[in-house]
């Protein structure tokens, strides 16, 4: 059987979740520098499995910074 690029692909981002899966069980409620980093991972892994759909894009420019106030948190591009 022939494989596919694309199954190959989601496999990758498939291990990456399971492991973030596995991160966020061992510390169930995170500081906001650790939430902010398993933020962070969760987006590349959402990215890592549209990319194979979508083909070859720039990468997103990662913000300034992130600034969390009263439970929110925003970019600063």
């Amino acid at each position: 059987m022939k494989r596919s690029p694309i199954a190959d692909q989601l496999e990758r981002a498939s291990d990456q979740l399971d492991r973030l899966i596995h991160d966020l069980r061992l510390t169930p409620h995170p500081h906001a520098d650790r939430y902010h980093a398993l933020e962070e991972r969760a987006q590349a892994i959402a990215s890592a499995i549209v990319a194979p759909f979508r083909g070859e894009q720039p990468p997103v420019a990662q913000p300034h910074r992130l600034v969390t106030e009263n439970g929110r948190t925003r970019a600063i591009w």
